[in-house]
């Protein structure tokens, strides 16, 4: 039976992106940080991406009890400095989440009509383009060059990229490098040709348009926003 999850508009989930980017400019109190984060987790669950959710909720949690526990050792030149790896993975944490919701169950042509409908120029439009799908087909390099070095005895854990950095710099960043000028250049030649560069108006096979579900994500953004302030 085929799992059923609730979609949103890449319009309201760029709304959420928004708004966690602006929780990590202008810090919203401590309580209503839980409320966004938890909100978050929710999205998630919706999106059909529970495990992934559950790892993120789970990770803000583990970030908020180390901050607990060494708050009153921050005396400590030690523990003050994991106090502050706690306290700033902890504040940028939402947007991590925020953009992981944005990319899940989104395809690249979902964003490309989306940015049409809210005008953005196509000089941005082609390098978002590029940059979207460029990044998938680095970690697939990546994972392309980590089984060839397995393969062959080569840092076979990753403990070991840490120990020997001269190979892994030799083995894995050069190569990283080659092909990502490579990858760039072809996606960019494959947008151009897709016609992204044209300036008349385009059609896509996808239908985007705001939904019940999302006028009611962008409604409890405005709020938590409001109420945020309000509490703070």
């Amino acid at each position: 039976m085929e799992k059923t999850y609730v979609t949103f508009d890449p319009r309201s989930k760029l709304c959420t992106i928004l708004f966690a980017s602006f929780l990590l400019m202008f810090p919203l109190p401590f309580k209503a940080e839980i409320l966004f984060v938890t909100l978050l987790f929710v999205l998630f669950i919706l999106n059909g991406s529970l495990k992934k959710g559950l790892i993120f909720y789970s990770l803000f949690w583990l970030l908020v009890l180390g901050d607990y526990l060494l708050f009153p050792y921050i005396d400590n030149g030690i523990a003050a400095f994991f106090d502050f790896l706690f306290v700033g993975n902890r504040r940028m944490l939402p947007t991590i989440m925020a953009s992981a919701f944005a990319m899940n169950r989104t395809k690249i042509s979902e964003w490309i009509a989306a940015l049409k409908k809210c005008h953005v120029p196509f000089g941005l439009i082609i390098p978002l383009t590029v940059l979207f799908r460029f990044f998938p087909t680095l970690f697939q390099d990546f994972k392309s060059i980590r089984n060839a070095m397995k393969y062959r005895g080569i840092a076979v854990s990753t403990i070991d990229l840490f120990l020997h950095p001269f190979q892994t710099m030799e083995y894995i960043i050069v190569p990283i490098l080659m092909s990502a000028e490579n990858t760039s250049l072809d996606l960019s030649s494959a947008a151009l040709v897709r016609g992204l560069g044209n300036p008349k108006s385009h059609t896509s096979v996808y239908e985007i348009h705001l939904k019940v579900q999302d006028y009611l994500l962008i409604g409890i953004l405005i709020v938590s926003g409001i109420f945020g302030r309000m509490i703070g």
